[in-house]
């Protein structure tokens, strides 16, 4: 390790100001949870406690997301949006997508004129799902002395005109210029148009369905997108638009349309009909992302159609995706998040306290889709992340680290006290999606400058966080040159990381386990594991290293007859599901074409353990690393267990 930057990170810890700790002189408080090991020869000289090895929080250039920083003094909890939201509806009473929107754009102006002063009550679309993790969220705004007004339907805000409250202004209409008229029907692009045309013209998104309603009410059309197509749109408004991010969605949806008209965003559909794969706005989309600011995010997702044709270009260009497309009340779930971020971290296998005399073949487990943030704010918790059976195996879960402690720090505080100390957290995809093996080759800053920026900042999150493992996405994991380049970035701008996990696109087990060492600054032999395995239900067929628990096991166990001792990673497929058949059945027969089993995540998992004999032993993540750098690299390895954190006294430290 390099002794003396690890000085100057204790001193930072210490409460010492001084020039070098990080990129500007900055004073942290005491860490309590630091600790000083006694070396036992009476001397001031010792060991610092492994767990105490992470950054305090602080900005280091990490917190990209857009956030609302003034905060409102209440809210009106607008009704019915959400539920039935993305149907096309004959009428205004039966809500559907043209209620969605007109809600949508409602919340992303008024929250926006929260922002810029013009009023002090906001918008919260009320989850009637009853989420845990947005009532995580609605409590830490709460927290911060935000109150609810009352509930109102979205027709009602824009309509009704709001007396005064002992002195409290609740009037929102009085915010809108007029509305932007869509034709969803017909259509399905003026919803896209619209979302753009909404923040231009400071308008709400009105339906032809509903038009005559807001006539009554005395609105004025700003702007008739109804015959509208998305490239209209753009060659209209991309003057207007804000370039530091982007939003894609489908047609005939209306998540995130608050989040892009409060903060100016362009919002481009690939399909010109809702799941109806014609990719109609794929070159469009390659203009776009010209346009974009050097490595501007690119929010949202698009349906039935390859990934490739979407996040392929984002890649390319150095723009990271941020796969957030089920997301609501951004404005509020991340409401002054700089300000609100808290030193949560990862629980840690210390590798001091590992058996390296154990001679077992070592698997761990680790699920895929870690990147997800919309799924974090869903239903990954209560159906992956609480599942009986992760503690047991071990399971090394991806995250998005780094986008859910800025999109809402609450849920991601949660997720972070709802760890099991079996569990290894895994940063997920180095800051988002992305193809660490195109990323940034036709930057305008260049690939180098692109990633190193990317892993600057990832660096930054995980080690204020205490992650210490990886996850990477390759396109082409045989692109060995680009994957090696892209994986000297992370480990260059990080030396508190362990390893790193690599799955690919084109099959997550197609690397077959191959693993490259390569070294951080400190000289330290860094392993990139590609997953050996992954358990995967292909419409009920077994691939090569993909398939069912029982087609792993087999594979698992030839490997180590033939090799002897062996260490795997297999990536668990987050969208798979299996069935239990038994101890003994056929390799096939826990799976099926129609995907309908029961069994999904850590409890797959444990139909793979179940089929190993006691020659297999499961741990975490992290602890596989650990046994794979001691196993190849034992002498280094064991001089940094030994040596690594060693600190002089404070009356000798040289500052």
């Amino acid at each position: 390790m390099n002794l003396k930057m690890n000085i100057l990170a204790v001193i930072c810890f210490f409460g010492i100001t001084i020039t070098g700790c990080n990129d500007s002189d900055v004073k942290y408080g005491y860490n309590n949870d630091y600790e000083i090991e006694d070396n036992g020869n009476g001397s001031s000289e010792g060991t610092i406690s492994y767990e105490t090895l992470f950054d305090p929080i602080h900005d280091a250039g990490q917190y990209t997301f857009p956030e609302m920083k003034r905060k409102p003094a209440r809210y009106w909890s607008c009704i019915d949006a959400l539920v039935g939201s993305n149907r096309n509806a004959p009428d205004l009473d039966s809500k559907g997508v043209q209620y969605h929107l007109l809600c949508q754009s409602i919340a992303g102006l008024v929250n926006r004129a929260v922002d810029e002063g013009k009023s002090d009550i906001g918008i919260w679309l009320r989850d009637e799902e009853h989420r845990n993790s947005y009532a995580v969220a609605l409590n830490g705004v709460q927290a911060m002395n935000v109150t609810e007004q009352g509930l109102q339907t979205g027709t009602e805000l824009a309509v009704n005109t709001y007396s005064d409250e002992d002195g409290f202004k609740r009037n929102v209409r009085h915010l809108f210029e007029g509305y932007v008229l869509t034709d969803v029907r017909n259509n399905p692009e003026s919803s896209i148009v619209a979302s753009v045309a909404a923040h231009v013209h400071n308008s709400i998104i009105v339906d032809v369905r509903d038009e005559q309603t807001f006539k009554n009410a005395g609105y004025e059309m700003k702007y008739d997108a109804r015959n509208k197509t998305t490239r209209n749109a753009w060659e209209e408004f991309k003057d207007k638009c804000n370039n530091e991010g982007l939003v894609l969605m489908p047609v005939n949806t209306g998540e995130l349309r608050d989040f892009a008209i409060q903060h100016g965003y362009f919002v481009i559909n690939l399909n010109s009909s809702y799941a109806v794969p014609d990719g109609a706005n794929k070159e469009l989309l390659k203009e776009v992302l010209a346009w974009l600011a050097p490595g501007a995010p690119v929010y949202g997702w698009e349906q039935v159609i390859p990934e490739v044709d979407f996040v392929g270009p984002a890649s390319l260009t150095g723009h990271i995706w941020i796969p957030n497309d089920w997301s609501y009340n951004l404005a509020f779930t991340s409401l002054d998040y700089k300000n609100r971020q808290s030193a949560n971290l990862a629980k840690v296998v210390n590798p001091k306290n590992i058996d390296y005399s154990l001679h077992k073949n070592f698997y761990s487990f680790y699920l895929s889709d870690g990147d997800n943030v919309q799924w974090m704010m869903n239903h990954f918790v209560d159906e992956y992340y609480m599942d009986p059976n992760a503690e047991s195996t071990y399971m090394g879960f991806g995250i998005p680290v780094i986008n859910i402690a800025m999109q809402s720090p609450d849920q991601f505080k949660e997720i972070m006290n709802m760890q099991k100390s079996n569990y290894t957290l895994i940063e997920a995809l180095g800051g988002g999606y992305m193809y660490i093996d195109t990323f940034g080759k036709d930057a305008p800053e260049g690939r180098s400058e692109s990633l190193k920026k990317a892993a600057a900042k990832v660096a930054a999150s995980m080690r204020q966080h205490r992650i210490k493992v990886l996850g990477l996405h390759a396109r082409d994991y045989t692109n060995e040159e680009a994957c090696k380049e892209a994986y000297q970035a992370f480990i260059d701008a990080n030396d508190q990381l362990e390893g790193i996990l690599v799955i690919s696109l084109t099959g997550y087990a197609d690397g077959g386990g191959k693993t490259y060492w390569l070294t951080n600054k400190d000289g330290l032999h860094i392993p990139v594991i590609t997953a050996h395995y992954a358990l995967w239900n292909h419409e009920g067929n077994n691939m090569r290293n993909e398939g069912s628990p029982a087609y792993l096991a087999r594979l698992m166990k030839e490997r180590a007859q033939t090799n002897g001792q062996t260490f795997s990673v297999i990536s668990l497929h987050a969208w798979s599901n299996f069935n239990d058949m038994g101890q003994n059945p056929s390799e096939t027969s826990e799976m099926n074409p129609q995907n309908t089993g029961n069994l999904k995540g850590a409890s797959a998992a444990k139909l793979v353990e179940r089929h190993l004999g006691d020659d297999f032993k499961v741990v975490s993540v992290q602890e596989l690393i650990w046994r794979i750098r001691m196993q190849y690299y034992p002498e280094e390895t064991q001089q940094y267990i030994n040596t690594c954190l060693l600190y002089t006294s404070p009356s000798s430290r040289d500052t």
